[in-house]
């Protein structure tokens, strides 16, 4: 059988060992592909048992034409590359790794969080143009005095709370899909969207692009938060609705934004005004990264493959339901 890594060009620098390692001692082969769109897919890769993918956009148009793939995993935590319904009707199952990096990115929106409640980058740029005036910018506030609502309350989310409390921040969370247990097992006050909209100071978001999920934050959301709102995203950018973003930081309604995704990446158009505002932070998805957490993923994308191939079903199945498993 075959596992096939359809985009090997996208991590530069990096020869894919630990996986093939992984795949050929489990006596499969494994095959390294240049797949830049669906297209070259269908061309190349579509004798697949199983599917490494990390970056390449799947929809019926090609999953349909696998005749016996049986699993497509994602070099990351979202999915949003594979159309999951399409891959359910063709029983494929779709993994993801899950863990491989809940303290990087929890710390990164922790970070980012931190810098923009004390106001790091309009200080740093202020210095760097002669000004020495404590008084410029928005008036801080003790953590203690502060609520920091985390929007989705997953494993990311929940160090998240672990490090903004550990300063004496209060923390509310929205999941519609955890029981009430879990927030109260964690510290942490359950609230509904409207209610984390309207008190908290700052939001941070920590859940997966879906349909139900994509452009939430949008004027309407943001007119509900408090006036001088922080908000971080290092989840997804299709969260967020851009354009609604920039006008709500141009009327100061929100106070400072901190991102490390974007709808469409890279973002490189030098004129987005994002860029030319001291209250808001870009990285370039970053927040994954560290040697551990690389490591972890290489390693778990290989294993997962194998592990279906070998008739088993991993707990990172997640169409598990759907599929009847």
């Amino acid at each position: 059988m075959k596992v096939v890594l359809l985009d090997s060009q996208v991590i530069a620098g990096y020869d894919y060992s630990a996986e093939q390692k992984i795949v050929e001692e489990a006596g499969f082969e494994f095959v390294k592909l240049q797949c830049k769109n669906e297209d070259e897919v269908i061309e190349q890769a579509l004798d697949a048992d199983a599917v490494l993918n990390i970056a390449v956009k799947m929809t019926e148009k090609s999953i349909s034409r696998f005749p016996h793939c049986q699993v497509m995993v994602r070099y990351g935590i979202g999915v949003n590359e594979f159309d999951m319904e399409a891959a359910t009707k063709k029983g494929i199952k779709i993994c993801n790794v899950s863990t491989y990096c809940i303290p990087e990115v929890a710390i990164h929106a922790t970070a980012i969080l931190l810098a923009l409640s004390r106001q790091l980058k309009h200080f740093d740029e202020a210095v760097g143009k002669g000004l020495w005036n404590k008084d410029l910018g928005r008036v801080m506030r003790r953590p203690n005095s502060q609520t920091v609502g985390l929007i989705g309350f997953g494993h990311i989310a929940k160090q998240v709370s672990k490090n903004v409390m550990g300063l004496g921040y209060k923390v509310m969370a929205y999941d519609p899909y955890l029981p009430s247990e879990v927030f109260a097992a964690n510290g942490v006050e359950e609230a509904s969207l409207d209610e984390l909209f309207a008190n908290a100071d700052l939001i941070s978001l920590h859940l997966p692009e879906t349909a139900e999920t994509a452009n939430m934050i949008d004027s309407k959301a943001i007119d509900k938060m408090k006036d001088g709102v922080i908000i971080v995203n290092a989840a997804r950018g299709g969260l967020i609705n851009q354009e609604d973003l920039v006008q709500g930081l141009k009327l100061g309604k929100i106070g400072g934004v901190g991102l490390d995704t974007f709808p469409v990446e890279p973002m490189t158009d030098k004129e987005n005004p994002l860029l030319h505002m001291d209250n808001v932070i870009i990285s370039p998805h970053v927040a994954y990264n560290s040697k551990e957490a690389n490591g972890e993923l290489f390693e778990g994308v290989a294993k997962t493959a194998v592990d279906v191939l070998n008739g088993q079903v991993p707990a990172n199945v997640l169409n598990r339901k759907a599929l009847g498993l």
